[in-house]
């Protein structure tokens, strides 16, 4: 090929687009979001047309909340007759920028500010309780002292009398803590002993958990098979030689976490995640960005819409409302069950063919037999929660109705996994590629060899075979192109070399 021809090439390369790396995130579907009834699904959209964010997120937000508030006080029964909590785990995928905290205040602000309250005067009776344990302690070490040295009968009779009047050991009072972040397993399992039955793992900076301790190195599989035995509602046990043992019952966990793309698909395309079930549990929303479209007129304070301070309301009264526990231990919550009528079992028995018809081989969602395993789980739950926003403290069943509109959200969520499980489970070798393309970028290289990145370049890509990954991905997109060989780079010949055509 002649110079002029190369050249020729060269230009052609450089001006013509690359192809992406990644899938592109195809549009999504509207949320359904009469479905969630007037009081969840109109605060829903009062939220979207006040604060702006994508009504999805608002969604999510209010279904999260109302999912935390009837966890403590039913269970549903489900159609097998199995008894579950009505914890759900919701995740949402938003951009930043995207309003996330302005939801989460205007949704959970009233919860969290009642929560700040109840602390201070929590440290007020555990300062009484703790002064009352060490005279407690005090006053019978002194008595049984005195027992063990009885002078006569009648002495140790009265040591005996002086003993039993000095009353039970003090109970430390419950701390009112119901909003996490980042807990451990073994920080969740001490809060769950002193704190609430019923805790909410929320977070609008979902990268606090992914990239904390607890989803880190060999934190993560006991970190998510705990949570979905929380999700399960199975006892939370314990076993340690040096700080003891126990078995927690009764005790319930909601979750929702916001996130950006960046960070939740960490978590969406990790295989632990998806192979040990956790995902196969999470109602996950990936929401077109409002960001560009959120013209206003005039500023109003979504707090002040009577959508948003029924919801309030609902919910303070549940907050409120002392749930139903075991005898003798408020920490042990027995709440009431929530079965289907005959209506929504029959109903029960056509989703969950319906589903199994859809999971056979090449139909629609064959490729995601996790999630819609649980899918009829997750209606029940949803409708269990429906039912009880619109009757209260007085639900006593989940008619077809609320069924069927759990029915409805839970085909969204699945349509919704399918759209974004090509965008969420991305290769190492396009992620290895991208941190090459930006590491060159950012040093402004316009030609490299390949002993320049294993002696320079990315830690991670000191390493051969991620590093000759990371290139395929690179020249078979047009973002790399081939010297030939012996080219020379930083005044040395190179066997194999590139030139940088375009950056990610």
């Amino acid at each position: 090929m002649s110079l002029e021809a190369k050249l020729d090439q060269i230009n052609t390369a450089q001006t013509m687009p690359p192809e992406p790396l990644r899938a592109s995130l195809p549009p999504s579907t509207p949320y359904p979001v009469e479905q969630l009834g007037d009081v969840l699904g109109g605060a829903a959209q009062a939220l979207h047309e006040t604060i702006k964010a994508p009504l999805a997120l608002c969604c999510q937000s209010v279904l999260a909340a109302a999912a935390f508030s009837a966890q403590s006080h039913f269970d549903v029964v489900l159609p097998w007759g199995d008894r579950k909590p009505l914890s759900l785990f919701l995740l949402t995928v938003a951009d930043s920028g995207e309003r996330k905290s302005a939801v989460d205040d205007a949704v959970l602000g009233a919860a969290k500010a009642q929560e700040r309250l109840e602390m201070a005067s929590y440290q007020i009776e555990f300062e009484l309780y703790e002064s009352g344990l060490a005279k407690w302690k005090a006053a019978t070490d002194a008595a049984n002292k005195k027992t063990t040295k009885p002078k006569s009968q009648a002495a140790a009779d009265y040591t005996q009398n002086e003993a039993h009047e000095i009353g039970p050991k003090p109970k430390a009072p419950i701390m009112p803590l119901r909003f996490v972040t980042d807990p451990t397993v073994e920080g969740l399992y001490k809060l769950l002993v002193t704190a609430q039955p019923s805790v909410a793992l929320f977070s609008d900076e979902g990268g606090l958990l992914i990239g904390g301790n607890a989803l880190n190195g060999e934190n993560a599989l006991k970190t998510m098979a705990r949570w979905c035995k929380l999700w399960d509602g199975s006892p939370f046990d314990r076993v340690r030689a040096g700080d003891g043992s126990g078995c927690l019952y009764g005790r319930r966990m909601a979750m929702h976490q916001l996130a950006q793309p960046d960070v939740m698909q960490k978590l969406l395309g990790d295989r632990m995640a998806n192979g040990q079930g956790l995902l196969a549990r999470c109602l996950v929303a990936w929401p077109e960005s409002t960001i560009g479209k959120r013209h206003i007129q005039a500023f109003e304070n979504p707090k002040d819409r009577h959508e948003v301070k029924r919801l309030f309301a609902i919910l303070k009264t549940l907050a409120e409302a002392t749930p139903r526990a075991s005898d003798g231990n408020p920490q042990e919550l027995d709440p009431v069950e929530l079965p289907l009528n005959a209506a929504a079992h029959q109903m029960a028995i056509d989703a969950v063919n319906k589903f199994e018809d859809l999971m056979k081989v090449g139909a629609d969602l064959a490729e995601l037999k996790d999630r819609a395993s649980k899918a009829l789980e997750n209606a029940c739950r949803i409708a269990g929660i429906l039912s009880m926003i619109e009757n209260g403290m007085a639900a006593r069943e989940i008619t077809k109705t609320h069924l069927e509109r759990g029915l409805i959200l839970m085909q969204w969520y699945l349509a919704e996994s399918l759209r974004i499980q090509s965008a969420a489970i991305v290769p190492q070798s396009v992620l290895d590629a991208e941190s090459l393309s930006r590491w060159l970028a950012s040093r402004d290289i316009q030609e490299f060899a390949t002993r320049t990145i294993l002696n320079k370049g990315p830690n991670p890509l000191r390493n051969k075979p991620r590093l000759n990954a990371a290139i395929g991905e690179l020249v078979g997109a047009g973002y790399l192109a081939a010297n030939d060989l012996g080219a020379m780079i930083e005044g040395k010949k190179a066997k194999l070399s590139w030139r940088v055509l375009h950056v990610v």
